[in-house]
């Protein structure tokens, strides 16, 4: 008997919550078949895409230079998702290396200033063993990091302060990793 009590109990808590519950607004009151007639406003995929990416290096010995474009997709209006393409030139008085690399990343807005990002690269170039040998290399990059956006989440230049989580010894990169770019939507 305590069980089919229990029950009892629970059905009448549950369904008590349904009658007591309150109508606030008019699109409450309005009917399934009078909401499915009211127009919502979707945004079109085409203007969830964003384009940018990171422009940098120095001149000297070493000489530096890095293009990495970038475009993506905003899943909502503070978290865009995307790929990019990176490009990095080498050299100096003895040396000479293009490196070449793919990446996914993603970025949230956590306020209208306030970026934090996410990126994994996989870059090819030339390692070289402890023996002295040469080869091409596949080298995993997992950037991970935040920084400041001038603007909003449609357009901003963005300069932030990345770190290296796999550090693999081929990487080019020496942490803290600070980049400079942006992003802009229509």
């Amino acid at each position: 008997m305590p069980i089919r009590m229990l029950i009892l109990h629970i059905t009448l808590l549950l369904s008590s919550q349904k009658l007591c519950s309150q109508k606030t607004t008019e699109e409450d009151y309005a009917t399934s078949s009078a909401k499915s007639k009211t127009p919502t406003t979707q945004t079109r995929w085409q203007d969830r895409l964003v384009f940018g990416g990171n422009l940098g290096g120095y001149f000297g010995n070493p000489t530096y230079l890095q293009l990495s474009p970038m475009v993506g997709y905003r899943t909502t209006d503070w978290w865009v998702n995307g790929i990019g393409v990176n490009y990095t030139y080498v050299s100096s008085s003895s040396y000479q290396e293009n490196i070449y690399g793919a990446s996914i990343w993603t970025r949230a807005y956590v306020l209208k200033a306030l970026i934090a990002h996410s990126e994994f690269e996989i870059l090819q170039r030339n390692a070289i063993d402890r023996y002295g040998n040469t080869a091409q290399a596949n080298v995993p990059v997992w950037l991970v990091g935040a920084g400041y956006n001038s603007g909003g989440s449609r357009l901003g230049l963005s300069a932030m302060i990345m770190y290296d989580l796999i550090q693999d010894p081929n990487s080019p990169y020496n942490n803290p990793i600070i980049r400079i770019g942006g992003l802009f939507g229509f």
